[in-house]
C-alpha cells in the first residue's frame, strides 16, 4: 500500500502545482473494508474553495481511474486544512502571522502549557504569541511547542 500512496503523492503534487496548490496531507486507509483515499489541498497565498477541490478531485481521479492505481473500490476525498489548520512548522507560523492561535507546549512556560493569542512575530526559532486575553507577548521557543493550530476568530 506505501507504493500505491507514493504513485499517488507524486500525482498530487504534481496536479497541485499546476493548479499553484500544495499538497498538505495524503492518507490512504482502510475503513470498514473499503479504501479511504483523503487527500488535503493548500493554497499558499489565500484558502482553498470548493471549486479548488472539485477540479483536483476530478483531476486526480482521472489519472487513479486510467493507471488502474488502486485496485478495490475506494472513497476519494478532496478538502482543505480548514479554518483551524495545524500549523506543522516554523513556515506556517510566519506565513499566519497576526492570525489567531493556540500553541500546546512540551513542557510549562509562565506556568502554561497551553497558550491561546495572536502570533505576533518570529524571530530565531522563537514564536512570540500575543495572549487573546489579557495581551502579554509570550516568547516561545519552536522546539518546545507539542503541536498548535490556528483558531477561528470570533
Amino acid at each position: 500500500m506505501n507504493d500505491t500512496k507514493d504513485l499517488i503523492k507524486e500525482k498530487a503534487n504534481e496536479i497541485a502545482k499546476k493548479m499553484n496548490l500544495e499538497i498538505f496531507d495524503v492518507s490512504l486507509k482502510k475503513v470498514r473494508r473499503k479504501l479511504k483515499l483523503e487527500i488535503i489541498i493548500d493554497k499558499l497565498d489565500g484558502f482553498v474553495g470548493i471549486e479548488d477541490c472539485e477540479i483536483f478531485s476530478r483531476e486526480i481521479e482521472s489519472y487513479l481511474d486510467d493507471k488502474d492505481i488502486i485496485e478495490s473500490s475506494y472513497d476519494l476525498i478532496v478538502s482543505s486544512p480548514g479554518l483551524d489548520r495545524p500549523l506543522r512548522n516554523i513556515n506556517d507560523f510566519i506565513r499566519f502571522k497576526g492570525k489567531l492561535s493556540k500553541v500546546i507546549l512540551k513542557q510549562r512556560i509562565e506556568n502554561r502549557t497551553a497558550i491561546k493569542g495572536y502570533i505576533e512575530d518570529i524571530q530565531d526559532n522563537v514564536i512570540y504569541i500575543k495572549e487573546k486575553d489579557g495581551g502579554k507577548v509570550i516568547k516561545i521557543p519552536y522546539e518546545k511547542i507539542l503541536r498548535s493550530n490556528l483558531e477561528i476568530d470570533i
